[in-house]
């Protein structure tokens, strides 16, 4: 027997489905609230996260070769495990990662994005050369670069600009390199070397000139020769004569030197009696104050660290080997070769541009030539290049 079907009425059943409308209204109304509290909560993250990554320095700095060097320093989450750095070309050499203390962090290359492992840092600095960023058409230079933050560049010495896709926000002269600021976006920066006589090496003479006049005659010794001949230096520059401008411009700074010297060479007069144990004294106070501040630094100073070399059972080849087989190897080579098999074999890049004193890409163009020659191998470990003697077994 089947349990005879129960009969709602037509009234109760418009009232059921009335109550269940209701609730599943109120039901939703709940949620609206927690899916904003949500999303608002992951926007308010994602900005937190940005703020906290907010770049504090981007430097490119170009060699005579063509080379760049690439400057980067961030702030970082703490809390976050890994970072993710856009790299700024499609090689990357000599690559150093540091977080604030100098301690080295390893990454992983991800398809030109560099993937850090932060380990709780709050500020990461990364250094690595490139030669992607710089091509070279007949005598004409070309540096591009596409940035979403504000950077600087810094030209080869005696490099001449010739035209800019972008206006700088800043340009002047450190030590006789153009050291150029722009924002964000896309920049190509062409430039030349030792064309004289242009706009563009009037205008750096004449700056590099009113800037050493300006600090000589902040000390208070006058200028009048130099800034007379450095107002026929803008007179000749704004009739078009860029020649006759920077050398006006370089005279000028010459006179200042001589009357800075001059006026320096001068004996004094001789100060009272009475004075010189209070000048005595205070020599005495200021060296003391000079000898704090050096001590104080010296302490605080840290130097990055030099990773282990890992134990192996490597058998360097004896030196004299190398130099029988390779008899046509240069003297700064063989100085190199002689300095790696004294350190049993293997070191470090870093140590090599300690020991001989060298820029570092000068440096790493004489270890790509020995490894060209089958004379030494190169391997990372923790991010640095690890250099060690080898032979080919053929040339055994």
């Amino acid at each position: 027997m089947y349990p005879e079907t129960l009969a709602i009425p037509t009234e109760a059943q418009a009232e059921a489905m009335l109550f269940v409308r209701i609730a599943y209204i109120l039901t939703a109304m709940l949620k609206v609230p927690i899916i904003a509290v949500c999303l608002f909560t992951l926007a308010f993250s994602s900005c937190i996260q940005y703020a906290l990554s907010s770049t504090k320095a981007l430097e490119f700095t170009i060699y005579a070769d063509g080379t760049t060097h690439v400057f980067y320093q961030t702030d970082v989450d703490p809390q976050s495990p890994d970072f993710i750095l856009g790299l700024y070309g499609n090689t990357t050499d000599n690559l150093v990662i540091q977080d604030q203390n100098g301690t080295l962090l390893s990454s992983k290359d991800n398809t030109n994005n560099l993937d850090i492992a932060t380990l709780g840092a709050s500020t990461i600095k990364v250094d690595y050369d490139t030669s992607d960023l710089v091509s070279k058409n007949g005598k004409t230079w070309t540096f591009h670069v596409n940035s979403p933050t504000d950077y600087s560049v810094l030209l080869p010495a005696n490099a001449v600009i010739v035209g800019m896709s972008a206006t700088p926000t800043n340009l002047q002269v450190v030590d006789g390199q153009s050291l150029i600021s722009f924002s964000s976006g896309p920049t190509d920066i062409n430039y030349v070397f030792g064309v004289l006589g242009t706009s563009q090496t009037a205008t750096l003479a004449i700056q590099k000139a009113q800037d050493f006049i300006n600090t000589v005659n902040s000390e208070g010794i006058k200028t009048p020769l130099a800034s007379e001949k450095l107002d026929e230096a803008n007179t000749a520059f704004n009739q078009g004569r860029y020649s006759d401008s920077e050398a006006l411009a370089n005279n000028a700074k010459n006179l200042a030197v001589q009357e800075q010297q001059t006026v320096l060479s001068t004996p004094k007069p001789s100060t009272d009696n009475n004075t010189t144990p209070i000048l005595i004294a205070g020599g005495a106070a200021a060296a003391g104050t000079t000898v704090f501040i050096l001590l104080r630094k010296s302490r605080t100073a840290k130097e990055v660290p030099i990773p282990q070399i890992p134990k192996s059972d490597y058998m360097p080849p004896d030196k004299e080997t190398i130099f029988r087989l390779k008899p046509e190897l240069r003297q700064e080579d063989k100085d190199i070769v002689a300095f790696v098999s004294e350190k049993g074999g293997q070191v470090f890049e870093s140590e090599l541009r300690k020991k001989f004193l060298l820029p570092r890409t000068t440096m790493w163009r004489a270890v790509k030539r020995l490894e060209r020659e089958g004379v030494v191998e190169i391997e990372k470990v923790d991010q640095q290049n690890l250099i060690k003697l080898k032979v080919e077994e053929d040339q055994q």
